[in-house]
């Protein structure tokens, strides 16, 4: 069966194909010759790895590893360049004969389809012959490249490949990270150790807190804003960078030709990497918080005191990191363009959330009686601020009832609100020094020099000088009215030393360091020292009057400096002397709040303290009495304890003694001994009868008899002085202390114990008669408490010696001194040498074991740990009883 003759090709299209076949084998030759060309060049990129794979390269310096590789990839390229220009271009038969030879083509066809007849002329017969070639070519192929080895590259190219493969093998892991480095230099691999880094937080002044070190793979707590972060690293070929959150103003220090130094303020928060040598040597995500304002606001709105004309301003705060200052802007309505007046509120210490009330005395302001608006200014310790929503309020005046006094003050006011000038006011007050009395030469001449003043356009001050002599003349004459002249005389004398001090601390608040000097503080210290002397004379008049009238104040004791105005004033030198400007204003102002009760007391005020001080000297005598009968009834129960001590103590030590070799003892009496339940199978040794107590002889039964007498008429006594205590405290506050109700009915129990010869129940009524009277003088501490029963502070005046109960008002919630003294020593009466230095109790066995803080001795620590050795002796025994063993060995698993 012949075969079917080939589809006739289109000779267009059989060229299309011939020219593409012969494209690719032109590439496909151009690859085996070259081959052959690049072999050199791939030898030198080989070794040049291979010797990375050594760690070679990259063991040099950076300079010459650079050099070293722009050297081996230059020489590779041009080496490969070189042979590959020198190679020639394939030719037409060879690329025929590749077609032909992968494409399996007989009898060379593709040189056929170039053939021409040899006398020119296509007959029917050369086209049948050309149609027949056409159609023999099939597909075309030009098949892979051919890479021709000779038996000397053979051997090498295996042994470079071995090689290659065993430097492979050794680098294990590290191989990617050696060829790294070593094709770019700068960079090191993994087998190079890490620079030293150290690195750490410090905390802005704001936030004070321990720096906080940062290791490499610690995730930092939540750090306050604008922390500073300083990294040191160590042991770096090359200088390393920060990358990750948005740092600025990055400090960059080397510290040596290995070390750098790193120092950054953190802003914002986000993940911070350190990378050296293409490596990441440290890396922290930071959780920012940000400094906020503090959140400043009204509690209530500002109002006028109902008991005085102090303005009570309510006030919160809160800062995460705590306000420095806090303060009032109060600014006038009417001229919301004048400077505001900037009213200081004291804090303690720097809070981070507080709230109160402050009350301010703003009467001697010249905005007295005028509609304000205020609103609250906070400063947070990192210099952040805030302010309040706006209040308004109209300021409390001073009412006045001499008519000169009403006059200077209203022209005080027109002049200090500008309101008139300053010729008209000198005009006013020349007039009201007219209509002074002839006798107070010294109001007159003060009008008349501020005047002067006015009138004079080169003074300092003027108008300054003239506000301060109105305001001073006025509280004069309204004093005068209202009492003698020489207290009067008195208190303005106070207030010009008070005004000085305030002066003088304003004047070293405005020097800075300078107001610091040794001439500053000595100015101070002879101004508050004028101060005292003001006061003390006021004092002197003040109790001569009282004196005149029949009020005498007991002396309790002598002025040994310790009273509340001169604790005040040596905190507010020490204040100012150091520069805490703030606190010495704070104390100027509670010391201007005693000054001013001062100023305004009278023959009954010191009346009244008078009754309280007799109040607080009965109270007084009433705890002494108290500690007296908590001391001898202690003194009855050491008589009683030493006469059951001759017999029953004896007998107690003989039966401890028989059980003191825990060898001999059964396991449920060790388990006792160490204050453990044993299980209700284990059997219990039968306890012996305890020994009968030793006889007296007849003198210790005699002496015995005698000291039981004389305790008896004791207890008798203290029984009679506990009923005329109780009765004096119902006099004094009107309660009946059910304390000493008790200890009544447990003395007499003593009583009968003592005269029927029983010590036993007498040591137990008495230990009760202690319960009742410290159980009374706690009691005693609520009853007095209060002014009027001997407690509390003395309500009005602060200077007057007292020794160890200094009188004088302090501010609420105060507590004084001598109470809080008093009610400590109160109680068991018992004794403190039972207590180490930390104040814990001291006990032996079981005593004193009703407190957490109780540290046994040393006796009964070595008998827990005696007792503890015996039991895992016994444990060891396995002929003992399995459920002993049993139980010994879960008791024993928590040690």
């Amino acid at each position: 069966m012949s075969m079917a003759p080939p589809a006739p090709q289109s000779p267009y299209m059989l060229e299309k194909r011939v020219e593409r076949a012969r494209h690719r084998a032109r590439r496909v030759l151009w690859v085996e010759s070259a081959w052959s060309a690049v072999q050199w060049p791939l030898g030198l990129a080989g070794g040049y790895a291979l010797s990375g794979l050594l760690r070679i390269p990259q063991s040099l310096p950076d300079t010459l590893h650079a050099f070293l590789l722009a050297g081996v990839g230059g020489g590779a390229i041009a080496l490969a360049a070189r042979h590959l220009s020198r190679l020639p271009p394939p030719r037409r038969s060879a690329i025929d004969r590749r077609i032909e030879s992968r494409s399996g083509l007989r009898h060379q066809p593709l040189a056929g389809l170039d053939d021409l007849p040899a006398d020119g002329e296509e007959t029917a017969l050369w086209q049948r012959h050309m149609e027949r070639l056409r159609a023999s070519i099939g597909p075309l192929r030009a098949g892979w490249p051919l890479l021709h080895w000779t038996l000397e590259r053979r051997i090498g190219w295996a042994g470079f490949a071995l090689a290659l493969l065993g430097a492979v093998i050794l680098a294990g892991p590290a191989a990617p990270s050696r060829l790294e480095a070593a094709f770019l230099p700068g960079v090191d691999d993994i087998d190079v150790p890490l620079p030293q880094i150290e690195a750490w937080v410090d905390l802005p002044d704001y936030a004070p807190g321990a720096p906080i070190f940062l290791s490499r793979d610690t995730t930092p707590p939540p750090i306050p804003q604008d922390a500073k972060l300083t990294i040191h690293i160590t042991g770096a070929r090359s200088g390393p960078h920060l990358l990750g959150v948005d740092i600025s103003d990055v400090g960059v220090k080397q510290l040596d030709p290995g070390s750098w130094s790193f120092v950054t303020r953190l802003s914002h928060g986000g993940r911070l990497s350190v990378r050296s040598r293409g490596r990441t040597i440290g890396e922290w995500n930071f959780t920012i918080e940000p400094d906020l304002a503090p959140e400043v606001s009204w509690k209530k709105p500002p109002s006028i005191a109902s008991d005085n004309p102090d303005v009570v301003l309510p006030w919160q705060v809160s800062q995460a990191h705590g306000v420095t200052r806090l303060e009032a802007q109060i600014s006038l309505a009417a001229k919301p363009t004048l400077p505001p007046i900037d009213l200081a509120i004291p804090l303690k210490g720097e809070p981070k959330k507080a709230e109160g009330s402050f009350e301010a005395d703003l009467t001697e302001s010249l905005w007295a009686g005028e509609n304000v608006t205020i609103r609250l200014h906070a400063t947070s310790r990192s210099g952040r601020q805030a302010n309040s929503a706006v209040e308004k309020l109209t300021l409390p005046s001073r009412s006045f009832h001499d008519p000169i006094a009403r006059a200077l003050v209203a022209l005080r006011h027109r002049l200090g609100l500008d309101r008139e000038t300053a010729a008209q006011t000198a005009d006013e007050l020349r007039t009201l020094a007219q209509t002074l009395p002839s006798s107070e030469k010294g109001s007159t001449l003060a009008l008349l020099y501020a005047a002067a003043q006015l009138d004079d356009p080169l003074a300092e001050r003027a108008k300054e000088n003239t506000l301060g002599l109105c305001w001073a003349v006025a509280l004069y004459l309204e004093d005068l009215r209202n009492t003698d002249r020489e207290t009067a005389q008195a208190n303005l004398e106070i207030r010009a030393a008070q005004k000085a001090v305030q002066d003088q601390i304003a004047h070293m608040q405005a020097l800075g360091k300078d107001g610091h000097s040794e001439a500053e503080q000595q100015e101070l210290a002879t101004r508050m020292k004028r101060l005292r002397e003001a006061l003390d004379q006021r004092m002197q008049a003040l109790m001569q009057r009282s004196m005149q009238l029949g009020s005498v104040i007991p002396d309790m004791g002598a002025d040994d400096g310790s009273d509340p105005v001169s604790r005040l004033m040596r905190r507010l030198q020490s204040d100012a002397a150091n520069g805490h400007s703030d606190d010495a204003l704070k104390r100027l102002d509670d010391l201007s709040k005693m000054v001013e009760r001062m100023r305004s007391a009278t023959p009954q005020d010191l009346a009244q303290i008078a009754q309280q001080m007799h109040a607080r000297m009965r109270a007084q005598a009433q705890k002494a009495t108290l500690h007296d009968l908590v001391r001898r009834e202690t003194t009855l129960l050491d008589h009683v304890q030493a006469r059951l001590g001759i017999g029953q103590r004896n007998a107690r030590d003989a039966q401890q003694g028989q059980n003191q070799d825990v060898s001999t003892m059964s396991t449920a009496e060790l388990l006792k001994r160490l204050g453990m339940a044993p299980p209700p199978d284990m059997d219990e040794p039968q306890s012996a009868p305890p020994p009968q107590p030793p006889v007296l002889s007849q003198e210790e039964a005699t002496a015995q008899h005698e000291q039981r007498r004389d305790d008896h008429a004791v207890q008798r006594a203290l029984q009679m002085v506990a009923r005329l205590l109780n009765d004096d405290i119902k006099s004094l506050t009107g309660k009946t202390l059910e304390g000493l109700t008790k200890a009544d009915k447990d003395m007499h129990s003593v009583r009968q114990a003592l005269a029927s010869v029983q010590d036993g129940p007498a040591e137990s009524a008495i230990r009760q008669v202690l319960k009742d009277l410290a159980e009374s003088g706690q009691q005693m501490s609520e009853a007095q408490k209060g002014k009027n029963h001997g407690g509390g502070p003395l309500a009005l005046l602060p200077t007057m010696g007292t020794g160890n109960s200094a009188q004088g008002g302090k501010g609420k919630g105060d507590q004084h001194q001598a109470d809080s003294d008093d009610d400590d020593s109160e109680g068991d009466g018992g004794s403190k040498a039972d207590r180490d230095p930390l104040g814990r109790k001291l006990g032996k066995g079981h005593s004193g074991a009703d407190t957490d803080g109780t540290i046994p001795d040393a006796d009964s620590r070595e008998k827990a740990r005696e007792i503890e050795r015996e039991l895992r002796r016994r444990d060891a025994d396995r002929t003992r009883p399995q459920s002993e063993l049993d139980y010994l060995d879960r008791l024993l698993k928590s040690y």
